[in-house]
């Protein structure tokens, strides 16, 4: 599938909270958007169709989302896809944080319905959320293959559509891992992944690579003895329809869909 255009992405990277107090500066963040953002290029999509946002308010992310159709008015059967990544803190109940305050991440998505966005109608939409999403620590546990346990509760609701893909960086409760200097697990494995395999593998048998890497990796807390050994797990929730990879032509690069 072909289209004018590889995509359009948006990117909203919150580092800077009005309450600094509770909520820290997101150091790393800069990084992580800067190498998704490389990826992005990588896989052609164009300079000027990648937009950051910095340090949004609640209201400006809404507003940003509500507006998509309104300030890209060329989109509508010219590109293969919309992907948006959104880093900021965050809590229980997807929960995510503007600059300012509280906006729960179903809202957010609610602005790409078809209804609310006609032209992104059958357009894969790609959502990576770089966000904590409770504080239980995840200390992993001894791995038997011959053990699995359902656990009955009920996942994390995203507006009901097709065409959708929300990938967390964490499950639900649970916290994400951020070094200061590198960046966080989730956002520099994502864009290596992407960077070295964007264009071999379709989507989500990439983003389940993703996942495997994050899951084996360890964080150690000199602090918190307790917390020594720290895991994470990433999400997907997908309602996408069809098979999506990203294929090199030539100079460029296109994207097939598979039904």
């Amino acid at each position: 599938m072909e289209h004018k255009k590889r995509g359009v992405a948006y990117i909203f990277n919150n580092e800077n909270f009005k309450d600094s107090k509770n909520l820290p500066i997101r150091h790393g963040s800069s990084k992580d958007t800067e190498d998704f953002k490389a990826s992005l290029l990588n896989l052609g999509f164009r300079e000027d169709d990648i937009k950051v946002h910095a340090d949004e308010s609640a209201d400006e992310m809404r507003k940003t989302l509500d507006e998509f159709e309104q300030d890209n008015p060329d989109i509508k059967g010219n590109i293969d896809c919309f992907i948006c990544a959104i880093l900021s803190h965050g809590k229980e109940n997807d929960i995510i944080y503007g600059y300012d305050g509280e906006v729960e991440l179903d809202e957010l998505l609610s602005y790409l319905r078809p209804d609310r966005c006609p032209s992104l109608t059958g357009i894969p939409k790609l959502i990576f959320i770089q966000a904590c999403r409770g504080s239980k620590i995840d200390v992993g546990v001894e791995r038997n293959d011959a053990e699995e346990e359902e656990t009955g509760k009920k996942p994390p609701k995203i507006p009901i559509m097709a065409d959708m893909l929300v990938f967390h960086s964490s499950s639900n409760k649970y916290p994400s891992m951020r070094d200061k200097e590198i960046g966080s697990w989730f956002m520099q494995t994502l864009s290596k992944m992407l960077m070295e395999y964007g264009t071999e593998y379709e989507m989500m048998t990439l983003l389940t690579a993703v996942s495997k890497y994050v899951a084996s990796l360890e964080f150690q807390s000199s602090d918190k003895p307790e917390y020594n050994v720290c895991k994470q797990m990433p999400q997907i929730m997908s309602t996408l329809v069809k098979k999506l990879k990203f294929e090199r032509r030539n100079e460029d690069i296109s994207v097939n869909i598979h039904s």
